[in-house]
């Protein structure tokens, strides 16, 4: 190709591979591609008049990537989430799960549940989508971002650095199994009170999304697509039902937090009925459930064991 050409073309051929190939959103996918090759936004392509021959060759190697089923974000090394008009960008790529939109969902109730001036934490953190969400959407809140992957946890820091300081330093690091009680809050002490975090003070929300995909659908493996098979298997994979981690967190989510305290989990929309009971037994009040925009059961929300009147935050650092 030694000659510009038309974008529309490009964009034409390009949706017609992913599409073959069985990407979900092939036009959409392609116009991202297309838009990061040539360093605009997507909303801008279409003032676009011609594509000189070194970005048409590198879209078409993109556009290859994608096809193979490589996923999107993988390719462009981003994902935008957010709540509103607090939108981050996440850095992402292999060892760290990608964040779906609809966690934005569980993101928005958490910006909207939280009290003034709260200690929050955001438990399976993975890339900071909703810790770094929440300190972003809101300046008055101070979060906690437990994971427990060392691959995970490097994306992690990096998207909180990446982070204007009014919100990066209101985010702390904890590396630390959730379903450990006594060692996740003996890890909060040794990791984030350093760092200026009240140890002694519970927490007024916490959120999750943690693993959840059950193994098996019956005697058969979950089916998955290829780019869910591209995270991290540790972080998709809730045991053969789905509920292997989100059991033993409540016992860490009971320990941690002030009475009366929402707390928010993400969930597979096969195991609402279940997360529901397990909330219920293990003592949480007001156990509620919510569907995403396609109307599948997406998250449970529910208030920590005892009052509802808990403490007021303690403010920012």
């Amino acid at each position: 190709m030694t000659r510009p050409v038309a974008p529309g073309g490009l964009l034409a051929d390009a949706c017609a591979r992913l599409a073959a190939a069985g990407v979900d959103s092939p036009r959409a996918d392609a116009e991202w591609l297309l838009a990061d090759v040539l360093r605009v936004p997507r909303g801008r392509l279409i003032l676009v008049d011609e594509v000189d021959p070194r970005a048409a060759t590198a879209f078409e190697a993109a556009v290859a990537r994608r096809a193979a089923r490589e996923p999107l974000q993988h390719i462009l090394g981003r994902v935008e989430f957010g709540a509103g008009d607090a939108t981050v960008v996440l850095a992402v790529g292999p060892g760290v799960f990608t964040p779906r939109p609809e966690t934005e969902l569980l993101l928005a109730w958490a910006v909207a549940s939280a009290p003034p001036g709260a200690l929050v934490a955001d438990l399976c953190s993975g890339s900071g989508a909703l810790a770094v969400g929440l300190a972003a959407a809101r300046p008055d809140l101070r979060v906690l971002a437990v994971e427990l992957s060392a691959s995970a946890r490097t994306w992690l820091r990096r998207n909180i650095a990446a982070q204007p300081l009014a919100v990066a330093r209101r985010v702390a690091v904890v590396a630390a199994d959730v379903t450990e009680p006594a060692a996740l809050r003996e890890a909060v002490v040794a990791q984030a009170g350093p760092v200026g975090w009240p140890v002694d003070a519970p927490l007024d929300l916490i959120v999750s999304n943690p693993p959840y995909v059950p193994l098996r659908v019956g005697d058969a493996p979950t089916p998955v697509s290829p780019e869910v098979r591209a995270d991290p298997p540790e972080a998709v994979f809730g045991g053969d039902d789905g509920m292997a981690v989100i059991v033993p967190m409540l016992a860490s989510i009971r320990d941690l937090a002030a009475a009366g305290a929402p707390v928010g989990i993400e969930h597979d929309d096969s195991t609402g009925p279940a997360v529901a009971r397990a909330l219920a037994a293990a003592g949480f009040d007001d156990v509620r459930a919510t569907a995403d925009l396609a109307g599948r059961p997406r998250f449970a929300t529910a208030r920590a064991p005892g009052s509802t009147d808990h403490r007021a935050g303690s403010g920012e650092c």
